[in-house]
């Protein structure tokens, strides 16, 4: 493969400098159409500000609000921020920016995530055709997966994910071009702001990374300048952080930049023979090859995403990935509409990256990018993201270079901007379709300030993992699982909402609850040397166990004395079993959004430890009226339901109610019809809502159905302190 010499045309740095902007003011403006068209929703407001369109924004902002005033002091996962770069970052930013915490954060991704449009169009100028790299920057900042993960709102790592990466290559690029040492010390200064800022970067800073390497050992062996690059690069793809505590962690970035500008200056500044270098650089991979770990840790992102079984050596808990939409394999089309908005437009990307190639080898080094995007079709929808940056390079310099065939200026203008147009109308088509709502409502939020009024920081409220983080930010209290911390402890949550037992339920989640306390009292004092050899020795048993999970601990999975399970969980439905000393109030949270989950919850529970054999298969169904002749009533999916004879038609299947209730907003006007003692379906009619629920006898008798559809709970262990249309909170009796 030869590099082709194609025909250059230089701008002036004003020029390019209107073309990045002209660029980055399209990128924030489109971003802004879906404030525009939702700001003036009430629901979609909280302190007349727009409520983040993202779960996980929750983490980073609570982390924030550590930082800067000191809440959440007693969150057990809070101790671990110092190891989460965006949360530092977005602290300063807060913290000079004249707005509010919520405005600075609402907005960070919207501007921050533009920038992607700067290292596209010097892609272009680099290569003598910055219009082109103005296409790519145009169709890049835009694409459908990239918008969709940085849209305003969307305030997540996603927005540091693909433009950081993108400037180390436009460095990576520069430095082979132009032999610059420079360039490339500015890229190995990248990757590791990348690694600081996002953690889930490790496979596209050791993919970029090992992929420049072997573009320079094939390509540029016999150079001194390849050596020396070797060893600052493996330098920076070092996991320097990853060798301290969470309490230590920044400071290994900053030993990290410290070494990478001494070796800079010692390589700029002195020769060596040419043998020195090229053994220092194999000592440097060998060492990056043990502390990296870049075999495993790219074969454990793989199997994370396409492991179908439980392969735990202990019990036998379901995987949470196998409910995570992201985590599934897409359609063909799908893959292609999120990374260039139409099927034509991956074609042109395709063909296009083929002859930047074949005219500019070291474009070779992007490959790491579009492979990690193509494995969405075995991974799920969010790698898609990564390839859309080479695929706008790619599908706009096919539009350039058929262009180079037009003779008349004119009309070879009015094409690539006919071109263009087409490859972006799909895109804006979609900015206006996606019409994403924020993570709570206002009302939503409204209870859950509520519930900050009457709880300390040093409070639990459990929940379904979903809306960990909004509680965490909204209440002030811990959760037992949230977005990122739901293995084992969901089998918790999960038995806590859908057991018959109110005593089993209160009983598992005190006793859980306690466990998992302890181990982060235990993992806090071995990190910051205050244990004792006692809890020294516990914490590297929880180390090598991997626990980090209440249950795990109750259950003492994976010990030699690990406990049956179903023994253990029939003396948790006992009034008469132990519990631990009260330390914390404990919050249940039930909101009506949980419904829909329901049967996704149950699987964590539904499940036999011992075995991991489903247990039982649940039957929930909610729908709204949308015929009514008589006692029949037929439902918006399709069910008729017979309220005179409790018959149940389900795509002509008949099924026998046992009851229906007519819940009220006050549950002491419930109304309840009995209809066969056999029967094993109950119908449940939300009148607050004007929605009917078709359940299974035992999803009907579970915690959330009894104590937030129907109000009825056990109140010698659950008190009611928030109640709504919107959601109820207990609090448990100790």
């Amino acid at each position: 493969m030869k590099t082709v010499k194609i025909e250059k045309k230089e701008i002036s740095t004003k020029t390019l400098i209107v073309l990045i902007t002209i660029a980055y003011m399209f990128s924030v403006l489109v971003r802004m159409i879906w404030v525009v068209m939702n700001s003036g929703d009430p629901s979609m407001l909280w302190n007349n500000e727009l409520i983040l369109t993202t779960n996980d924004g929750y983490y980073f902002a609570s982390g924030v609000q550590n930082i800067l005033d000191g809440s959440h002091e007693f969150n057990p996962r809070m101790w671990t921020i110092w190891n989460q770069g965006t949360i530092l970052f977005s602290a300063l930013l807060v913290w000079i920016s004249p707005f509010s915490l919520e405005t600075t954060l609402f907005y960070m991704p919207v501007f921050l995530s533009s920038i992607i449009v700067i290292p596209l169009v010097l892609i272009g100028n680099l290569y003598g055709k910055p219009f082109w790299g103005l296409s790519a920057a145009l169709l890049g900042a835009i694409a459908y997966s990239y918008y969709n993960r940085t849209m305003a709102g969307y305030y997540d790592t996603d927005m540091f994910s693909i433009w950081l990466p993108v400037f180390a290559l436009y460095f990576m690029l520069r430095s082979i071009e132009k032999s610059s040492w420079n360039m490339l010390f500015y890229a190995s200064i990248i990757l590791v702001f990348y690694a600081f800022v996002y953690t889930s970067s490790k496979g596209v800073i050791f993919g970029l990374g090992l992929s420049y390497i072997a573009y320079k050992l094939w390509y540029h062996r016999n150079e001194e300048f390849t050596y020396k690059a070797l060893i600052l690069l493996i330098v920076a793809l070092m996991p320097f952080g990853d060798m301290t505590t969470p309490y230590e962690y920044p400071y290994g970035f900053l030993v990290q930049l410290f070494a990478l500008v001494a070796l800079y200056l010692i390589f700029k500044s002195k020769e060596f023979s040419r043998k020195s270098l090229i053994i220092a650089s194999a000592l440097a991979f060998i060492v990056l090859l043990y502390f990296g770990n870049i075999f495993g840790i790219i074969s454990s992102k793989i199997l994370s995403y396409t492991a179908k079984e439980n392969t735990n050596l202990g019990l036998h808990f379901f995987g949470v990935i196998h409910t995570v939409q992201e985590a599934s394999g897409i359609d063909f089309m799908t893959f292609a509409n999120r990374i260039s908005g139409s099927i034509y437009g991956l074609v042109l990307a395709i063909i296009g990256y083929g002859i930047l190639v074949y005219r500019h080898r070291p474009f070779l080094i992007a490959l790491p990018l579009l492979g990690i995007g193509s494995f969405a079709l075995i991974g799920g929808l969010r790698f898609t993201v990564y390839a859309t940056p080479i695929a706008a390079l790619g599908a706009s310099y096919f539009i350039f270079y058929i262009s180079e065939r037009i003779v008349a200026k004119g009309r070879k203008i009015a094409f690539i901007a006919v071109s263009i147009t087409i490859l972006l109308i799909p895109n804006i088509y979609h900015v206006f379709e996606y019409d994403m709502p924020t993570v709570l409502t206002h009302n939503e939020i409204a209870d859950l300030e509520k519930l900050r009024a009457i709880s300390s920081s040093n409070d639990v409220t459990v929940t379904w993992w979903d809306y960990g983080y909004p509680v965490w930010f909204y209440s002030g209290t811990s959760t037992l699982i949230d977005g990122g911390k739901h293995h084992h402890e969901n089998f918790v949550v999960s038995q806590a909402l859908l057991t018959t037992s109110p005593i089993l339920a209160s009983n598992l989640l005190i006793s859980a609850t306690d466990e998992y306390y302890k181990f982060v009292d235990v993992m806090k004092k071995s990190f910051t040397s205050k244990a004792n050899s006692e809890e020294q020795k516990q914490a590297e048993l929880y180390k090598k166990l991997g626990s980090s999970d209440g249950i795990d601990l109750l259950f003492k999975n994976g010990q030699p004395n690990q406990l049956d399970s179903r023994t253990l969980l029939a003396s948790l439905e006992s009034k008469d079993y132990k519990l631990p000393p009260k330390s914390r109030d404990i919050y249940l949270y039930l909101p009506y959004r949980m419904l829909e989950l329901i049967p996704v919850i149950a699987q964590f529970s539904d499940i036999d430890l011992e075995s991991g054999a489903s247990t039982r298969d649940r039957v929930l169904y909610t729908a709204k009226v949308v015929k009514q002749d008589g006692s029949m009533v037929t439902l918006d999916n399709g069910i008729v339901i017979n309220t005179e004879s409790g018959m149940i038609d389900i795509n002509s299947q008949k099924l026998q109610a046992k009851t229906l209730i007519m819940a009220s907003k006050d549950s002491s006007k419930n109304q309840a019809q009995k209809y066969d003692d056999n029967g094993e379906y109950a119908i449940v009619y939300m009148e607050q809502y004007g929605q009917f629920a078709v359940m299974d006898i035992d999803t009907f008798n579970s915690i959330y159905t009894q104590m937030f559809m129907i109000g009825n709970y056990d109140k010698s262990r659950f008190e009611l302190v928030v109640s709504s249309p919107y959601s109820k909170i207990y609090k448990l009796k100790q």
